[in-house]
């Protein structure tokens, strides 16, 4: 194996367990609030593994993404133009990106619950179908 497959590995490994742990907590009726802000945070490090396979993949295939302001959006649009993601894994990663931007700059105190069961209820099996096709 190569680093670079080893890296994409440990960050698929690292994605899948936070995957598994999402579902977890969304399967209970109720969430304490140290649940909903666990929760989160495991939507924001989910978002953020799925990120640095995405700059790997692309960066392999020679497509870099220029450190500008929008540069996390851009990455996921050469993503999708690459075949890489799916048009509506685009959307699903979009979204993780606009709740990982917004809960960098808050307080997990003043997370909504049931916004995040929204958020995080495609998350397990978008991280499966995806990372299903690095194998």
């Amino acid at each position: 194996m190569s680093a670079e497959s080893d890296y994409v590995s440990s960050e698929a490994a690292n994605v899948h367990r936070s995957a598994k742990m999402i579902e977890e907590l969304l399967a209970k009726d109720a969430l304490t609030q140290y649940e909903v802000i666990a929760l989160g945070k495991l939507l924001q490090d989910v978002y953020t593994g799925l990120e640095r396979i995405l700059r790997t993949l692309c960066e392999s295939k020679g497509i870099k993404a220029k450190k500008t302001e929008s540069w996390h959006k851009d990455l996921l649009l050469a993503a999708k133009e690459a075949s890489l993601i799916t048009p509506p894994q685009f959307e699903a990663f979009r979204n993780l990106l606009l709740f990982r931007h917004m809960q960098i700059h808050g307080y997990g105190f003043m997370l909504d619950e049931k916004r995040l069961r929204q958020l995080g209820k495609p998350v397990p099996t978008l991280c499966r179908d995806f990372l299903a096709k690095l194998t």
